[in-house]
C-alpha cells in the first residue's frame, strides 16, 4: 500500500489525531499531485461518514471554496460530535463568503428534523452575517423553536442579523419567561445588547430583576443598566 493510500485511509479513522494529519498532508500533496484531488472527491460519497467528511476536510484545506464538500459539511451539521459541527459551521462559513448561494442550502436546515442542523445553520447565518430578509424572518421564527438550544442560537443570531428590529425585541422578551433557565437568561442578556428600548421590554426586565433565580436577577440588572446608556426606542 503507498503512502498516499495510507493517508486515504487514514480520513476515515476516529481518531482525530490521525485523520486531521493525514488530511493535511494529502491537501499539501495535492498541489504537486492534482490528479489526487478526483480520488479525495470520490470519497465523499463514501458509505462512512467518518470518511465523508475527513475527504471533505483535505478538501477544505487545498481549495478556498470547494462546492462539491458543501453536502457532507450540511450533513455533519447534525453530527453527534460538537467539534465536528463547529469545523464544518466554521468551513461552510467560509466557502459561502465565496459562493453567497451556499446559504441557500444552509437555510434549508431551518426545516431540518434535526434539532442540531437547525441550531448550527443559524450559527452559520450569523456568523456569515446573512442580514438578508429570508435570514432574518428565519432567525426570528426560530425563537419559537421547541428546542432550548436551537432558541439560544436564534437569539444569537438575530443579534447580529436583526439588531434594532422592535418586533424581534418584543419575540426575545417573551423568552424572559421561558421554561428553560438557560433561556430566560440569555433572552435578559441578549436585550441588553439589542438595541431596543421600549416601556413593555422595560417592564419585562424590571420584573426579571426581582426574580428568585439569581443568574437572571444579574442578566436583567445588566440589561437595564445598558438600556440607560442608550437604546432605540421604537417609534
Amino acid at each position: 500500500m503507498s503512502s498516499v493510500d495510507d493517508l486515504l485511509a487514514g480520513l476515515g479513522d476516529a481518531r482525530k489525531a490521525v485523520q486531521r494529519p493525514a488530511a493535511e498532508a494529502l491537501a499539501a500533496e495535492m498541489q504537486s499531485h492534482p490528479d489526487l484531488r478526483d480520488r479525495l472527491a470520490s470519497l465523499l460519497e463514501a458509505p462512512a461518514p467518518r470518511l465523508r467528511w475527513g475527504a471533505a476536510y483535505a478538501l477544505s484545506l487545498a481549495e478556498r471554496a470547494p462546492l462539491d464538500i458543501v453536502p457532507v459539511l450540511l450533513e455533519a451539521l447534525g453530527a453527534d460530535d460538537g467539534d465536528l459541527r463547529w469545523a464544518s459551521a466554521t468551513i461552510v462559513t467560509r466557502i459561502a463568503g465565496s459562493a453567497p448561494q451556499v446559504l441557500d442550502r444552509v437555510r434549508s436546515l431551518a426545516t431540518s428534523s434535526s434539532a442540531l442542523q437547525r441550531k448550527m445553520a443559524l450559527y452559520c447565518l450569523r456568523d456569515a452575517g446573512a442580514r438578508d430578509e429570508a435570514s432574518r424572518a428565519i432567525a426570528s421564527a426560530a425563537l419559537d423553536d421547541g428546542d432550548a438550544a436551537v432558541r439560544l442560537a436564534a437569539m444569537s443570531a438575530a443579534t447580529i442579523l436583526a439588531p434594532g428590529d422592535a418586533a424581534v425585541a418584543e419575540r426575545i422578551a417573551r423568552l424572559v419567561g421561558d421554561a428553560d433557565p438557560g433561556v430566560s437568561r440569555a433572552a435578559a442578556a441578549t436585550l441588553g445588547r439589542f438595541g431596543v428600548d421600549s416601556p413593555a421590554i422595560r417592564g419585562t426586565l424590571e420584573e426579571a430583576a426581582t426574580s428568585t433565580d439569581e443568574a437572571l436577577r444579574r442578566a436583567a440588572g445588566a440589561a437595564l443598566s445598558r438600556l440607560g446608556a442608550g437604546a432605540r426606542r421604537p417609534g
